[in-house]
C-alpha cells in the first residue's frame, strides 16, 4: 500500500507530465517560474511541502540544468526551517546537499551557489544549534566567497542579518546588531529584477519582515 507521500509524489509526477505535454517545448525555466510563484506565496509548511516535491520532480526532469537543482535545494532548505521533527529536518538537509553538490559541478563561479551553501549551513545550525561552530564556519566561508564575486548581492547581507539576529546577545548578536545588515540588503533587493528565475531573487520578503521586527524590538 502506498504512503501518502508516495501518492502525492505520483500525483505531482502526473501533473508535471501533463503540463509539459500541454506546453510542448516548455523550458525548465518556465516550469520553475510557475512553481516558484506558488512557493513564494505559500504561507504554511503544509502548503510548501507539495510544492517542494514539485521542485524535486523538476530537478528529475531536467537533471543537467543547474537551476532545476538549485531550486530543489533551495525549496528543501526553506521547508526544513518549518519541519518540527529534528530527524526529518536532518534528512531533508541531507537531500538538499545532494542537489547542492550537483550544482557545484555545473556553475561554481556563480555567487548564488555560494549563497545557497550559506543558506544550507544556516539551516543545519537551526536544526542542530550545538553544531553552530562547525556550520557557522561553513556559512561564513561561503558568504566570503560570494562577497568576493559580488558584494552587492542582497542575499549576502540578508543572511548576515539572520546570523546576527539569531545569535544570543551575550555572544554579539541580537536585533541591534542585525538591523544594519537588513537595512543594507533592502535597497539591493529593491533594485533586483524579480521576473527572471535564472537570476535568483529570493529573500526580499523575509528581509523586509526581519527589518521591521528588529525596529519593533528596539523601540
Amino acid at each position: 500500500m502506498k504512503t501518502s507521500t508516495q501518492l502525492v509524489t505520483a500525483a505531482l509526477t502526473l501533473i508535471l507530465s501533463f503540463t509539459a505535454q500541454r506546453a510542448g517545448a516548455q523550458s525548465a525555466e518556465e516550469t520553475i517560474q510557475k512553481t516558484l510563484t506558488a512557493f513564494d506565496s505559500s504561507k504554511t509548511y503544509a502548503q510548501k511541502v507539495p510544492l517542494t516535491s514539485q521542485f524535486r520532480l523538476i530537478a528529475g526532469k531536467w537533471p543537467q540544468n543547474w537551476l532545476s537543482n538549485f531550486y530543489a535545494a533551495y525549496a528543501i532548505a526553506v521547508t526544513s526551517f518549518d519541519e518540527a521533527d529534528k530527524k526529518k529536518r536532518e534528512l531533508l538537509l541531507t537531500e538538499a546537499d545532494v542537489y547542492f553538490e550537483r550544482i557545484k559541478t555545473m556553475t561554481a563561479t556563480n555567487e548564488e551557489v555560494n549563497i545557497l551553501g550559506a543558506l544550507l549551513a544556516s539551516a543545519r545550525i537551526a536544526a542542530t544549534p550545538s553544531a553552530y561552530k562547525k556550520y557557522g564556519d561553513v556559512r561564513d566561508k561561503y558568504l566570503e566567497a560570494a562577497k568576493a564575486m559580488n558584494a552587492n548581492n542582497p542575499r549576502i547581507w540578508y543572511l548576515e542579518g539572520n546570523s546576527k539576529y539569531y545569535t544570543p546577545k551575550m555572544f554579539g548578536g541580537g536585533p541591534k546588531k542585525a538591523l544594519p545588515f537588513y537595512e543594507k540588503a533592502a535597497p539591493l533587493f529593491n533594485a533586483e529584477n524579480k521576473t527572471d528565475v535564472s537570476k535568483p531573487y529570493w529573500g526580499a520578503g523575509h528581509n523586509a519582515y526581519m527589518l521591521q521586527q528588529c525596529k519593533k524590538e528596539l523601540e
